[in-house]
C-alpha cells in the first residue's frame, strides 16, 4: 500500500464520501495505511503483496480499514471460481449415459449451484455473510472433453463488506454423483482462496442438504471465525450421524462397532466365529456399518459376501488407481488358483510337492497340463480363454526376490537368524534376560514354567563363555512364541492337516554382528491339566538326520512366526488398532483444524482396506484361516495377543543392543524425521499445556479413541496422556509411524520374502517325527519328500502366494512418505508448507542414508553374497512388487 502512495488515496476516497473534511484521524492521508506494528511479523509481507494485486481488492481493504463516521453503502464487485472436477478415466455405459445426460439438463437449469460464505457475521442478520447462488458454468459444453480432470467456472458477486470466504457450499441437481477434486476463487484481497475438497458430491436425491467445504487455513476451535462456527459443529454432527440403521454405500458417516461379523451363523455352527470386542475378547473397534443381525445369532451382524461392497464412507474408498491394482490381481489369481485345482483334481498324485524341483518350476516353467486338456478346458471359459499363454500352457509365478540372490539361502542357519532382523517379521526377536526362559501362563493349567533348554545345550556354541555371561554381555536373544500358542494348540492339532508347537528359538550374537541359532525348543501342551508339557529340544546338527531334524524345527519357528507376524503384528497392531483414531478424527476434528490437516494423509484407503479384510481375509473360511496353521482360531490368537503390555518395537528412545539390526536402524531414521516434522508442527498451533488442554476437538479425539476405539483396554495404564505439546507429539508420531513405516516393514515383503514356501511356511501339516513314531521311518528313507510333504500342499501353497502377491502390491496411485498430491495448498499456513518441504528433504536423505548402508560390506545382515539388501524402509517406490516403498497410510 505504501509502495501505491497518494494515486490509492486519490482512488479510494470518492468512493468512501464526498467529503472529506472528517474522513482520516487527524485529517493526515498517511493515517489510512496500515501500521506494520498492527500485525505479527510473519503476516507482514504478504498483506503488502495481497494489497498491489488488484486495484478492486485494494479498494476493498482500504475501505474496512478507514474508521468513517457513519455507514457507507457496500461496493460490489465479482469474484471468480475454478472448479477442478475429476473424471472417471473408464467410463462404463451406464455412467457414460449418466453423465451425458446431466449436461443436458445441466443446460435446462438442473445444475450445480454454489456458494461463498464469509468468516464474518452479519450484524443485522446475525447469520454469516454469504455471495449470491451461482451456477457452475461450462457442464454441458465440455460433456465430451476426455481429460481426466476438467475445470468449471462460477463468478459471484460481493460487496465491499464481505470478508474473506471461508467455506463454499456446493448442492448437486445433476442426477448423478461426481467428485470435486478443488475449488480457487480469485478476486479478494487475500489473495486466492484454496478449497481441497477431494469428495464425492452426491445428487439431491440422494442428499437434499448442501455440501459444505472450509477454506484451507487451519483454524483450532477456539480461533474459528463467527461465520464458520456454526457450520464447523453442524458438518462434523453430520459425519457421526445418530447411531441408527444401516448404512448406504453413499452415505459419509463414521461410527464404531464390534468385529461381530466374521462369522456366518446361518451356514451352520461350524462357520460361526467369536466376536471380537468385549469383556471376553478385547479388540479394537471396526467401522459400523449397521447390518441385520443374522436369523441364528442376533448378537452376530449378517455379512456382505464378495464381490458385493461393503460399506464404508464414499470418500473412503478407492480410487481408480488402487482399483485397477486390485482387478489385476484379480486376474492373476484366477488363473493362480484355477490351475493348481485342475492339476490337483486331475492328477491326485499332484496334491503335495514330490521333490524340490517342482516347486523351482511354479517360478520357472509354471504348472503344466497336457495340451488337449488345456484346449478343451481354457477354451470353454471365456475370460481365460483371452488370456495368452505360451505354446506349451504354462503359467509361471514371479520369482520371490529371496531365491534371486541364492537359491539355497533359506536353508542356511545364518539367513535364518537374519531374517529375524531384517525379514517380514523384525520386530519380535528380544534379549535374553532369564535362564532358562520362563512362561507366563499358569501352571495349574500348563504345568511347571520353565523351558527345557539348559545350559548343557548352548555351552558349546558360545564361544567360551557360560550363560551368565553371555546374557551379561548382551549375546543372547530369543524369538519366543511360546504363550501365543500353546493355549490353541490341542484345538489347532485336532484339525486334520495341521500341526503346530508352541516355540522358543535361542540366539547368540557372533563376533561379526550376526545371529546364529543355538537350540529350539518344540511344547506341546500337558495331556491333563497340572501334567509337565511334553518338550523337546534341538540343537545345531552334526548329522544327516539331525539335519534334516533341525530344518523341520526351524519351519515350525517360522510357522509360529508368520502366524505372529499376520495375526498380531500385522493386523492387530497397525492395521485395526489405526482404524479407531481415523474414525475418531473424522468424527470429532474438524476438517479445518490442523491435526486433522496433519493426519488426513496417514488415512488414506485405511478404512475400506479393513473392511475387505473382514470380507475376504479375516473372515471365517476365509484366506488367513485356510493359509495359516492356526485356521478357526486364528483371529481368537489375534485378540489373545490383544494390547496387554506397551509394545517395545517402537524405535523411540532404543540404545541399539545389535549395532547391524537393518529394521531398527532405518527405522530410526524415519522415526527421527517424523518426529521432528510433527514437534515443528504442534509447536505452531500449540505454545503451551492450556492450549492443548482447552483444545475441544482435540481432547474429544483422543478420549473417544481411546475410551469408545479400544474400549477393552481403556483404563490400561499404558495410555499416554494429552495434556502438553510434547504428549500430543508423542502421540502423533507414534500414529503416523504405525500408519507408514511400520506397517510397510511389516507388509510389502511378504510376496518378495515369502513367496518361496519353504523359506517360510505360513501352515505345517507334519509335526517333527522322533524315534518309534510310525512316521520316523518314512522321514528316514526320504527326508526332502517327508519335509515337503509337511509343507502347505499345492493348492494351498499357491492360494497362499497369489494372496500375498496382491497384498505385497504397490498401486499406481501410491502416496509415499514425504509427498502430498496437494504439497502447496493443503493447508493456508505459509510457513507449515516450508516445513512439510523440510521433512521431505529429511525423508530423502534417509532414503540415501539407507542406499549407503546397503553397499556396506561390513554391515553383513544386508550385504554380502547372496545377501539381500533391506529396502522395506527406503521411502519410495514404483509401482508392483518392488519390496521396498513407505505409503503414508495402510494402504492394502
Amino acid at each position: 500500500m505504501e509502495m501505491l502512495g497518494s494515486s490509492l488515496l486519490r482512488t479510494t476516497t470518492p468512493l468512501l464520501r464526498s467529503s472529506s473534511s472528517s474522513l482520516f484521524p487527524g485529517d493526515r492521508p498517511s493515517d489510512l495505511l496500515f501500521s506494520h506494528a498492527s500485525f505479527p511479523s510473519r503476516h507482514r509481507i504478504g498483506l503488502a503483496r495481497r494489497v498491489v494485486r488488484s486495484p478492486v481488492a485494494a479498494v476493498v481493504l482500504t475501505e474496512r480499514c478507514v474508521r468513517t463516521e457513519a455507514e457507507e453503502k457496500p461496493v460490489w464487485f465479482k469474484v471468480r471460481a475454478a472448479v477442478t472436477v475429476r473424471r472417471t478415466k473408464q467410463e462404463d455405459l451406464k455412467e457414460s449415459i449418466a453423465n451425458q445426460l446431466d449436461a443436458f439438463l445441466d443446460k435446462m437449469g438442473k445444475n450445480v449451484v454454489m456458494e461463498l460464505v464469509s468468516t464474518e457475521i452479519n450484524p443485522k442478520t446475525r447469520k454469516p455473510k454469504t455471495s449470491n447462488r451461482e451456477a457452475l458454468r461450462g457442464w454441458f459444453e465440455k460433456k465430451n472433453t476426455k481429460a481426466e480432470r476438467v475445470v468449471y467456472t462460477a463468478e459471484f458477486a460481493v460487496d465491499s463488506s464481505f470478508g474473506e470466504p471461508g467455506a463454499i457450499t456446493v448442492l448437486n441437481r445433476h442426477q448423478s454423483e461426481f467428485f470435486l477434486e478443488s475449488i480457487v476463487v480469485e478476486g479478494f484481497a487475500c489473495g486466492p482462496v484454496h478449497f481441497a475438497c477431494n469428495s464425492w458430491v452426491q445428487p439431491t436425491s440422494v442428499h437434499p442438504n448442501k455440501r459444505v467445504f472450509f477454506g484451507n487455513k487451519p483454524y483450532l476451535p477456539s480461533q474459528t471465525p463467527a461465520g464458520l462456527r456454526e457450520l464447523r459443529q453442524q458438518e462434523m454432527k453430520e459425519l457421526r450421524g445418530d447411531g441408527n440403521g444401516e448404512r448406504k454405500l453413499t452415505d459419509r458417516i463414521y461410527d464404531y462397532d464390534t468385529y461381530n461379523d466374521l462369522g456366518s451363523p446361518d451356514r451352520g455352527i461350524e462357520f460361526a466365529r467369536p466376536t471380537l470386542g468385549g469383556e471376553k475378547m478385547p479388540f479394537p473397534r471396526r467401522l459400523r456399518t449397521g447390518r441385520a443381525p443374522t436369523a441364528t445369532d442376533s448378537h452376530a451382524e449378517s455379512r456382505v459376501e464378495d464381490p458385493l461392497p461393503v460399506y464404508v464412507p464414499r470418500d473412503e474408498r478407492f480410487e481408480e488407481g488402487k482399483q485397477e491394482m486390485l482387478k489385476a490381481g484379480a486376474r492373476k489369481a484366477v488363473l493362480h488358483n484355477l490351475v493348481p485345482l485342475l492339476v490337483a483334481s486331475l492328477s491326485p498324485e499332484s496334491h503335495d510337492f514330490k521333490a524340490f524341483h517342482e516347486l523351482d518350476n511354479l517360478f520357472k516353467q509354471g504348472l503344466r497340463l497336457k495340451r488337449s486338456l488345456q484346449d478343451q478346458l481354457f477354451h470353454k471359459i471365456p475370460f481365460v480363454s483371452k488370456i495368452e499363454e505360451s505354446s506349451e500352457g504354462l503359467l509361471r509365478y514371479d520369482t520371490p526376490d529371496i531365491i534371486t540372490k541364492d537359491k539355497f539361502a533359506w536353508l542356511r542357519d545364518d539367513e535364518f537368524a537374519r531374517q529375524t532382523l531384517a525379514g517380514i517379521n523384525p520386530v519380535n526377536i528380544e534379549r535374553l534376560q532369564v535362564f532358562p526362559p520362563v512362561s507366563r501362563l499358569s501352571p495349574s493349567v500348563y504345568g511347571p514354567p520353565e523351558s527345557a533348554i539348559r545350559e548343557e545345550h548352548i555351552t558349546s556354541h558360545l564361544n567360551g563363555m557360560s550363560v551368565q555371561q553371555a546374557m551379561e554381555e548382551n549375546k543372547l536373544f530369543m524369538l519366543d512364541f511360546h504363550d501365543v500358542y500353546l493355549p490353541f494348540l490341542d484345538r489347532i492339532n485336532a484339525q486334520d492337516g495341521r500341526k503346530a508347537y508352541g516355540t522358543r528359538t535361542i540366539f547368540f550374537l557372533t563376533e561379526l554382528g550376526t545371529l546364529k541359532p543355538i537350540a529350539i525348543e518344540l511344547s506341546l501342551p500337558p495331556v491333563r491339566p497340572g501334567d509337565a508339557r511334553t518338550k523337546r529340544v534341538l540343537t545345531p546338527p552334526t548329522d544327516a538326520t539331525g539335519n534334516w531334524l533341525w530344518q523341520l524345527a526351524k519351519a515350525h519357528v517360522c510357522s509360529n512366526d508368520a502366524g505372529v507376524h499376520q495375526l498380531v503384528n500385522h493386523w492387530l497392531r497397525t492395521h485395526a488398532s489405526v482404524e479407531p483414531f481415523i474414525l475418531a478424527a473424522h468424527r470429532q476434528l474438524s476438517a479445518m483444524h490442523p491435526i486433522f490437516k496433519l493426519l488426513k494423509p496417514h488415512m488414506r484407503y485405511t478404512l475400506e482396506v479393513n473392511a475387505l479384510a473382514r470380507q475376504i481375509l479375516i473372515n471365517g473360511g476365509g484366506v488367513i484361516e485356510s493359509g495359516f496353521t492356526p485356521g478357526p482360531v486364528c483371529m481368537e490368537i489375534s485378540a489373545a495377543a490383544g494390547m496387554a503390555v506397551e509394545d517395545k518395537t517402537q524405535p523411540h528412545g532404543l540404545r541399539l543392543v545389535i549395532e547391524d539390526y537393518p529394521y531398527a536402524t532405518d527405522g530410526l531414521l524415519l522415526w527421527s524425521a517424523i518426529q521432528s516434522w510433527v514437534e515443528t508442527y504442534v509447536a505452531a498451533y500449540y505454545s503451551d499445556a492450556e492450549a492443548v488442554q482447552s483444545d475441544s476437538e482435540l481432547q474429544c479425539w483422543y478420549s473417544e479413541a481411546v475410551n469408545v476405539g479400544h474400549a477393552d483396554k481403556r483404563h490400561a495404564p499404558w495410555w499416554p496422556r494429552l495434556s502438553s505439546p510434547a504428549e500430543l507429539s508423542s502421540v502423533l508420531t507414534t500414529l503416523i509411524w504405525l500408519s507408514s513405516a511400520q506397517h510397510a516393514a511389516l507388509n510389502f515383503g511378504q510376496y518378495p520374502l515369502g513367496g518361496y514356501i519353504p523359506n517360510r511356511p505360513p501352515m505345517m501339516r507334519r509335526l517333527v517325527p522322533m524315534e518309534g513314531d510310525p512316521e520316523y521311518e518314512h522321514f528316514r528313507a526320504d527326508p526332502a519328500k517327508f519335509f515337503l510333504s509337511a509343507l502347505p500342499s499345492l493348492t494351498q501353497a499357491t492360494t497362499f502366494m497369489t494372496v500375498i502377491d496382491t497384498l505385497s502390491t504397490h498401486s499406481v496411485d501410491e502416496e509415499y512418505l514425504g509427498e502430498r498430491p496437494d504439497p502447496y495448498t493443503w493447508t493456508g499456513d505459509g510457513e507449515m508448507v516450508e516445513a512439510f518441504h523440510e521433512f521431505a528433504a529429511e525423508v530423502r536423505r534417509a532414503e540415501t542414508e539407507i542406499a549407503r548402508r546397503n553397499a556396506d560390506p561390513a554391515r553383513r545382515n544386508r550385504c554380502g553374497a547372496g545377501v539381500l539388501p533391506y529396502e522395506l524402509m527406503a521411502p519410495s517406490s514404483g509401482p508392483g512388487i518392488t519390496c521396498r516403498g513407505v505409503p503414508n497410510s495402510v494402504s492394502i
